[in-house]
């Protein structure tokens, strides 16, 4: 668990950089702080760029990441994503100065969240590969969730101390964070046991694998399954060939990147980078920092329920729930700004938009905010799951750059009611992917899995059929 622990605060300090945004960006447009920019979120443009370079770097993390895991380790590869980190928040601490002195902090903000997204990316691949490496797999889909979860109390974070401390003294206390993180790495977190046996170094992953399971543990037959998949992994490039080679292949990575795009598609990023301003506008009657923090404290305790439901309701089950429910939230939110847009006296409903925030974070995180993280590593073979989690991850980043890039945009030619309708009518589309193409992979092994994404349509029924125990199922021919 502590291993998990310090992979997971390096995602929290992703969390971090997503979140900062919300509260700092109103923060400092006004006259009344000590550092502040005039006409900041009047103008859209350099506001939505601030935001949106932390997911364009992010891009550029995720690229060289995973291959230099594969190269020097992992260990090593997740201590270096410190150093993006520590220049964002370096720089972060240096703009005050440079607007006083030169009126150029917005450039250097730019840099600072390019450079925060390097590590936000670098890190969204590197951690989910090292905690499902280490993890025994009957607790792998559990502890597979802690991902989302150290992200999200990362954004929380921000949320509470962007809001009530001044920006050099947050900027200045996430940047002191990375300290603790740095040690763990250094003194606790032991590499790989699926690298090292890669690697030949079978006595060493023997040692870390009795370190992580108990002395007591016998090593030998998970140390026989991971040279196995070794073995598989150097028959196979596992490049894109074998990727798409297969319709297995085809069809596993059309789901994931499927996922993804529905996952930011919904507009989860653009509540959650323009937060406070979404409350602000409303006109709610919560105070719109409190109403963020809120927000952000929902994510997280529903983060740690998926981890407790995931594996006893199943993951297609909670994704056409969660994008069912997400479309009404978001229909009746664009419906209070409708009536908003019109005139009408809305203030006998300035619940309305904490309550429907706040239940489209609940559902989201229920589904599509986690869910799509654990089919990443249950659909592919070893072989392909590095590049298959690279396409993956790229894309649920580059999809975060066009929505938050885009909001701004989309609330000014549309207004919010009908930007809100929008994003509801993709999550309506998103229960019904997950419902029609998402394959059940709850409770299947590796080759169950790939079996089932081979078949034929013709046997569709007849699958469903065994999963409903109409019918015996066909026993698999031997090998």
């Amino acid at each position: 668990m502590l291993c998990v622990l310090t992979a997971g605060s390096i995602m929290a300090q992703s969390g971090m950089n997503l979140g900062w945004t919300s509260p700092v960006l109103p923060h400092i447009s006004k006259n009344t702080t000590s550092f502040h920019i005039e006409g900041l979120l009047e103008d859209g443009d350099e506001s939505s760029w601030i935001t949106s370079l932390m997911p364009l770097g992010a891009i550029l993390g995720a690229v060289p990441s995973g291959k230099a895991a594969d190269r020097f380790g992992r260990k090593p590869v997740i201590g270096v994503t410190v150093l993006p980190f520590l220049i964002c928040w370096v720089l972060m601490l240096l703009a005050p100065t440079v607007q006083a002195a030169y009126k150029l902090a917005v450039p250097l903000l730019y840099v600072a969240r390019f450079f925060g997204g390097i590590g936000a990316g670098a890190a969204c691949v590197l951690v989910p590969v090292y905690i499902g490496e280490i993890a025994e797999p009957s607790i792998r889909g559990t502890l597979g969730t802690f991902f989302p979860i150290f992200f999200s109390l990362g954004i929380v974070f921000s949320y509470i101390a962007g809001a009530y401390m001044s920006f050099l003294a947050f900027n200045g206390l996430c940047c002191a964070l990375l300290l603790p993180f740095l040690v763990s790495v250094v003194f606790f977190l032991p590499e790989s046991p699926t690298w090292l046996v890669q690697k030949g170094r079978k006595p060493e992953a023997c040692k870390v694998l009795r370190s992580l399971r108990g002395s007591k543990y016998d090593v030998g037959e998970e140390i026989a399954e991971l040279i196995e998949e070794c073995e598989q992994m150097q028959i196979k490039e596992g490049g894109l060939k074998d990727l798409l080679g297969t319709k297995a292949g085809r069809k596993a990575i059309g789901t994931c990147v499927g996922l993804m795009w529905f996952q930011q598609m919904c507009g989860i990023d653009a509540v959650l980078f323009y937060t406070v301003q979404i409350f602000e506008v409303s006109k709610s009657s919560v105070d719109a920092n409190v109403a963020t923090i809120i927000i952000g404290i929902i994510e997280v305790v529903m983060g740690l329920i998926v981890a407790v439901t995931i594996d006893r309701f199943g993951r297609k089950p909670l994704l056409v729930f969660s994008g069912s429910a997400m479309t009404l939230c978001l229909g009746v939110l664009g419906y209070y700004y409708r009536m908003m847009e019109d005139g009408q006296n809305v203030d006998s409903l300035t619940w309305l938009p904490l309550t429907c925030i706040g239940m489209f974070n609940v559902v989201f995180s229920l589904g599509y905010g986690s869910v799509p993280y654990s089919i990443i590593s249950e659909l592919f073979p070893p072989e392909t799951k590095g590049i298959a989690g690279s396409i993956s991850i790229m894309t649920n980043w580059f999809l975060v750059f066009l929505v938050t890039r885009t909001f701004h945009m989309l609330t000014k030619a549309l207004h919010e009611s009908v930007t809100f309708w929008l994003f509801a009518s993709v999550c309506a589309m998103a229960a019904l992917f997950a419902y029609v193409y998402v394959p059940e992979t709850k409770g299947k092994t590796l080759h169950e899995i790939q079996m089932k994404l081979a078949r034929r349509k013709k046997r569709d029924k007849r699958d469903k059929r065994e999963l409903a125990g109409d019918t015996k199922p066909m026993p698999l021919a031997p090998a």
